[in-house]
Formats: structure tokens, sequence, C-alpha cells
């Protein structure tokens, strides 16, 4: 996930370098960037879901933004394979969509059947998480830049330089909340026996 906040921070600088006509070899490289971005937070977030102790159901549900940014990295990344976008844009225009639906699916899918992370800062981590990985979805980018940054840009309607850095910071909160979740490890007695049991879905992040 850092690594995509990454991408996503070099691939911000060469586009609004390139807007400044101060770049020249580099420019091809912007639209990459973002599809690695993108193709990184949504295995991000399938690696997390993966190595959680979750009924396999909640799992198959919560795979779904990451399986959905992954695809729109790829559905991206043809056309630029062929050096162009391609009159079809169905896909691409479904799929940004598709990621926010599928995150408050999967929010909704894990709060009812993995009763242990029903604790308040538990629910706000996995939204967070959620929130980064689907930081390429429509809804996040029409909320960066057209009811947030746009007040920054004497509401011209233009972004103003560095918009996309707010999708950074928010790729790079969400990649600290997922370390703290990978990294927490259950307490001993009780909560031992009961990650044993396959069937009780215990998760790693008390």
């Amino acid at each position: 996930m850092l690594a995509s906040a990454a991408a996503v921070a070099w691939s911000t600088y060469l586009d609004w370098l390139g807007m400044a006509g101060d770049i020249s070899e580099q420019a091809p490289w912007t639209s990459e960037l973002l599809v690695l971005a993108m193709a990184l937070a949504g295995l991000a977030w399938l690696t997390l879901v993966l190595g959680l102790r979750w009924q396999l159901r909640t799992k198959a549900v919560a795979a779904l933004p990451g399986l959905g940014t992954v695809a729109m990295a790829l559905a991206v990344a043809v056309p630029f394979s062929e050096g162009e976008l391609g009159e079809d844009r169905g896909l691409l225009t479904m799929l940004p969509v598709a990621v926010e639906w599928f995150a408050l699916v999967a929010l909704a899918a894990i709060w009812a059947w993995q009763p242990e992370v029903r604790g308040r800062r538990r629910v706000l981590r996995l939204a967070v998480a959620l929130w980064g990985t689907t930081a390429f979805g429509i809804f996040h980018q029409m909320l960066v830049y057209y009811m947030i940054m746009v007040g920054f840009s004497g509401r011209d309607w233009e972004g103003p330089p560095g918009t996309g850095y707010l999708t950074v910071a928010v790729i790079t909160i969400s990649a600290i909340l997922i370390l703290i979740m990978t990294l927490r490890t259950p307490k001993g007695g009780a909560d031992d026996e009961r990650q044993a049991d396959p069937q009780s879905g215990s998760l790693t992040l008390a």
C-alpha cells in the first residue's frame, strides 16, 4: 500500500510537471505509474483479507473491493499498451463505481459475519483501509476534485496543481492502519482457544 502511495505521488508529480511544460521523456510513465498504483492498492487489500482468520464466505465478499481495483487497473492498462484509450469506455465507467459499492457490501458482510470486529476501533481501521483501497473509485475522485480541491483553485472548476496528493495521503493513512492490523497479534488464553476453531472466523487485529 505504501508502494501504491509512492506511485501515485510520482505519477501526480509527472502529470503536473507535464502541464507546466517541463517534462519530456518521463511523460509516458505518468499513466503506467497510475496503473501500478491501482494494482498495488487492490493487491494490498487482498493480501490482508487472505491473511486474516475469517470465515470463507466473509473472505469471498471482502475480497470484492480489492478485485475490483485490480480489474480497474487492468482495464486501464490494456488501452495504454495499445497506445490509445479506445472507443468502448463502458468498463472504465462501471468499474470506478462498482468498487465503491463493493467496499460498502464488504464492510456490511464483515460486520454481519465476524462479530469480533464490531468494536469501534476495529471497524474504523477496516473502513479506512477500504477507503484507501478504493481511492481510485468515482466517489473518491469526485470528492477530491469537485468538493475539496476546487476550493483552492478560485472555484473555476480547474483542478489545482497537486490535486492527486490528497489521494496519496488517503492511501498512506490506509497503509499505516493495515500495517497495524497485520502486526497486532491476539493475546493468550481464551483468544487462543477461539482462534484454534476454524469455524470461529477469528480475527488477528485485536
